[in-house]
């Protein structure tokens, strides 16, 4: 029920979504008074959520900050989130654009900064592979010991993920913290949920989508559609954070 309540709620939550329904009760009112409402609703919004500015602000000052490598500990396993990889319509693999995660796992592993890696991700729905399974593939193809591989191909949220994932490494004794390698954004939501699982991690963030840069002149000013669609990703952790502790999984 939490899982199916969760994705209709990020239907939801799309700025761009608002906009749009904005749009259409515009256009079929009759009323000039609620059109003129509307026009300077859809405008604010325009110009909030398509300010770059705003968003880097905010984005930048929930995720955290980048992890030195040379600064990090020694640790016996490093956890790998799923949501890195998609599948076409004949289950075929392809990484996506949150393969920075694995970029960032492959360098803890050859530095020696984790023994192991848990790769954590089952499949949304029944009839999708489990990304687990593929990501192990690919890492033994990047030349990591199938014996320092632990699959966990069960969960489809990141409370699964830090549930099941704590009955493996309970099963297999390994000593905590773990180094929880997941993208920059979701990381803080991430990090409570493993926390209130009872699996001590340190923080990893990886794939970085939004950066701490110095604007340009129009950045301030005009608004922009991909920003606008940007804040979807960022109010999915938000609200999604703002759910698990309604739901007392944080």
């Amino acid at each position: 029920m939490f899982f199916i309540v969760s994705k209709l709620a990020y239907f939801f939550i799309a700025p761009l979504n608002w906009i749009i329904a904005l749009l259409i009760w515009r256009f079929f009112t009759k009323s000039l008074v609620i059109k003129k409402g509307l026009s300077i609703v859809i405008i604010v919004f325009v110009l909030f959520f398509g300010n770059e500015v705003i968003y880097t602000r905010l984005v930048t000052a929930w995720q955290p900050k980048p992890v030195q490598i040379n600064k990090l500990g020694n640790y016996e396993a490093g956890i790998l989130l799923g949501g890195l990889s998609s599948f076409d319509k004949y289950g075929k693999g392809f990484l996506n654009a949150a393969s920075d995660r694995l970029v960032e796992i492959l360098v803890l592993y050859k530095t020696k900064k984790i023994k192991k890696i848990v790769i954590s991700g089952g499949s949304v729905y029944n009839d999708r592979p489990k990304e687990a399974n593929y990501l192990y593939k690919t890492l033994l193809l990047l030349g990591i010991p199938g014996q320092d591989l632990i699959i966990e191909n069960r969960s489809r949220t990141t409370f699964e993920n830090a549930i099941y994932t704590k009955e493996i490494i309970d099963s297999l004794k390994l000593p905590p913290p773990f180094v929880l390698v997941t993208s920059a954004m979701h990381e803080p939501r991430a990090e409570k949920v493993f926390a209130k699982a009872g699996l001590p991690v340190v923080a990893f963030p990886s794939d970085f989508r939004v950066l701490d840069k110095k604007f340009d002149f129009d950045d301030y000013f005009i608004p922009k559609l991909y920003t606008i669609s940007d804040w979807n990703m960022f109010l999915k952790e938000v609200f999604g954070l703002l759910g698990y502790k309604l739901f007392g999984k944080v």
